[in-house]
């Protein structure tokens, strides 16, 4: 691929107005997938006339009516440079290898990101001479109902509301050596594109479910590329859905299918696993069991009713609804990953899943969790002190005396500042320092993610860090502690913390 290549196409570029009919790849050897518009052609026969053959580049088209002999010369000649470019319609997404391959160009439309990521793939091999793949996109701003955020979360594997930040700061989480290039006005282009997408319709979801026929959800999500977030996002969820697309009766207790959307973060087996066999008529008998159903409790109804009525009101979650959260854990399930250990044999907690506040006073037993507001709350009955740490805060949705420090100084060691009211001479302070109790860390980046981070899936949850032993302290009024983690902190959610800037001006953190 050589710079004098593409100084030759553009001089050599029509005048007439352009279309996808008109680009060209680089001197090189390219694959392409093109439009039907191409490939009207029944035999690989030479394009001449068109704008490559007129720059010196020789190609050929190959079609379903190619024989497999005539097929394989192609791949041949391309092999040995004897033609620079294949164009072709789906007939070489997989089962084809030429490692020397270095461009492809796209010219027609694909939601399907299975299919993108096969068609890139093409070009993907390593081989000598080969220090890149150049990957030429005519599409997306011709066919303006083409979906860029499908294509870019293929590539980088972030969500639909995570695309757009990546797109915005130029791909910062791409692995060493990997540059997706897109420039200013692109940029503009693009992200206009994957804000539309995100602006989702429920009368056009429920089209597109009615198009699909009576699918279940896994299978809905991977056809229309949706996130379940999608479903859940000030929505009423799957079974709602599934009613407004005329399949099955209205599913009844709209505040059960919001509620389920503020489960959307369950990240470990155990949880999921024991919601499934729930639904399926197991009754809790040990206190673990229990705990876990607490947990669930408050997710569903909001943790204002006492435990000791919590069966009474699972009994309910019958019908559209039980077959929606049956789902729905599966859904979560096939999603996971990482492995998150538990705590131990009787707090049903995993290190480094996320929970909601409410889960965690749950599982330490504590009964009607949604009236603990503090961000800190000690459980006698465990010795224990759990903290809930945010680590942006504006001042615009915390006073000034809740403006506490909090920052992970490493993957090892976190600082953290008590509360306005303590003092170091208190039995409470005292307690952190000696380790009379276990000290447990939840950490968040913020209270309210954006834009559209979990907007209308309620607050954020907390990632737990673990356990914490004390390593220092100072200071007599807003105490700031250095505890060491037991369990290192992901890389991602420290990496993740090093992104924001927290410093101390003024009485504020920012």
């Amino acid at each position: 691929m050589t710079s004098a290549a593409l100084e030759r196409l553009h001089r050599q570029r029509p005048s007439r107005r352009r279309d996808s009919r008109d680009a060209a790849p680089q001197s090189g050897r390219c694959g392409t997938d093109a439009g039907p518009r191409l490939l009207r052609e029944h035999r690989p026969r030479p394009l001449h006339g068109r704008p490559l053959h007129r720059a010196g580049l020789p190609s050929v088209a190959v079609t379903t009516n190619s024989s497999r002999d005539e097929r394989d010369q192609a791949l041949r000649d391309l092999r040995e440079r004897k033609i620079n470019a294949v164009f072709t319609v789906d007939l070489f997404n997989e089962g084809v290898d030429v490692p020397e391959i270095d461009t492809v160009l796209f010219l027609r439309p694909t939601d399907s990101a299975t299919v993108f990521l096969q068609q890139f793939g093409r070009g993907l091999r390593l081989a000598d001479d080969k220090p890149c793949l150049t990957v030429l996109d005519f599409v997306g701003h011709q066919y303006k109902q083409f979906r860029f955020d499908r294509r870019y979360r293929a590539l980088t594997g972030a969500s639909r509301t995570g695309i757009a930040r990546e797109i915005e700061h130029g791909f910062p989480t791409l692995p060493a050596g990997c540059v997706i290039d897109v420039d200013r006005d692109v940029r503009r282009l693009v992200l206009e594109n994957v804000r539309q997408a995100l602006n989702l319709n429920w009368r056009d979801l429920a089209h597109e479910l009615r198009d699909l026929g009576d699918v279940d959800l896994p299978t809905f999500l991977r056809e229309t590329g949706l996130d379940v977030e999608d479903l859940y996002r000030d929505r009423q969820g799957w079974a709602s859905l599934r009613h407004a697309a005329g399949f099955g009766a209205a599913p009844g207790d709209k505040a059960l299918g919001r509620a389920f959307g503020r489960m959307l973060h369950i990240d470990d087996v155990e949880r999921l696993t024991f919601l499934t066999e729930l639904l399926a008529g197991r009754v809790p008998e040990s206190p673990r069991e229990l705990r876990l159903m607490a947990m669930l409790d408050v997710m569903l109804w909001g943790g204002t009713g006492p435990v000791s009525e919590m069966a009474a009101r699972f009994a309910r979650l019958t019908g559209a609804r039980a077959a929606e959260l049956r789902e729905l854990a599966g859904v979560l399930r096939s999603g996971l990953r990482h492995v998150a250990p538990p705590l131990d044999a009787v707090v049903p907690l995993h290190v480094h899943a996320r929970h909601s506040k409410n889960e965690v006073l749950a599982a330490f037993g504590v009964d009607k969790p949604v009236h603990k507001r503090e961000g800190v709350r000690y459980v006698q009955a465990h010795q224990a002190d759990l903290f809930f740490a945010t680590i942006d805060k504006s001042e615009g949705r915390y006073s000034p005396t809740t403006l506490y420090l909090n920052r992970a100084i490493s993957e090892e060691l976190f600082l953290w500042e008590s509360q306005s009211m303590l003092r170091s001479s208190t039995p409470t302070a005292r307690r952190y320092v000696t380790g009379d109790s276990t000290v447990h860390l939840y950490v968040r980046r913020s209270k309210r993610e954006g834009p559209r981070g979990r907007e209308g899936l309620g607050a954020p949850p907390f990632t737990y860090a673990g356990p914490v032993q004390y390593v220092s302290h100072e200071g007599e009024r807003l105490i700031r502690f250095v505890w060491r983690l037991k369990h290192a902190l992901p890389p991602e959610v420290f990496h993740e913390q090093l992104s924001i800037s927290v410093d101390r001006v003024g009485g504020q953190s920012r």
